[in-house]
């Protein structure tokens, strides 16, 4: 009997905006204003260096790794700090969230604990657990092992447990193999299927009714 729902973040409970604007335009200036590039050449020396280490791998989330290597002298809080302002809840949120409260909600996250304590916020407070698998687990959730180990922290079976994000491999293809169902998120209309959802309403109403 399904017992628990596990939410990816960004994409999921929050746009991309908000990392979009760190990763992609705080960092390539940082490295603009301290090695004296216009931001056009920072902005494509920093993400031909993103690209090296590829989303697999867990240096890819881990912001002190890029401003050790890039030289950056801010601290890493005063960087997501500056685009605060910018964090985007998805409308249907806590009308689902509401929906879905006689389950215990997770989060299970690729972001470092600092991004997801940002951005989620006053949200944090809808969720029994928030697990971040690169800061918690040292893992990515490409691997299925990081959904075995958010079972075995919840004292769950994994069919127990489904899980709804984004990303087709992250959030879809890996908790299926850990045995948990899951609901493949696809916000932009590009699949189809008795298990994709177009946002949190229409997985709050399939789960419900199910």
């Amino acid at each position: 009997m399904r017992e628990v729902i596990s939410f990816d973040m960004d994409g999921t409970l929050v746009s991309s905006r908000f990392v979009d604007l760190v990763w992609m335009e705080g960092m390539p200036r940082l490295y603009a204003e301290r090695h004296g590039l216009d931001f056009p050449a920072a902005k494509e020396m920093v993400i031909g260096e993103y690209m090296k280490v590829g989303s697999d791998r867990l240096e890819w989330y881990d912001m002190q790794y890029w401003m050790d290597r890039f030289d950056l002298r801010m601290k890493k809080e005063d960087l997501l700090d500056i685009y605060s302002d910018e964090i985007q809840l998805f409308p249907e949120v806590e009308e689902a969230l509401e929906a879905l409260s006689g389950f215990d909600l997770v989060v299970t996250s690729n972001a470092a604990r600092e991004f997801i304590e940002v951005e989620l916020g006053s949200l944090m407070d809808w969720f029994d657990h928030v697990f971040s698998a690169t800061s918690d687990f040292r893992d990515v959730k490409k691997s299925s092992s990081v959904y075995r180990r958010v079972c075995r922290d919840l004292g769950r079976s994994p069919v127990e447990v489904l899980h709804i994000g984004d990303h087709y491999v992250y959030d879809y293809e890996a908790p299926l193999e850990a045995g948990l169902d899951a609901l493949f998120l696809d916000r932009k209309g590009n699949r189809s299927g008795s298990e994709v959802v177009g946002d949190l309403r229409e997985a709050a109403d399939l789960i419900l009714n199910s």
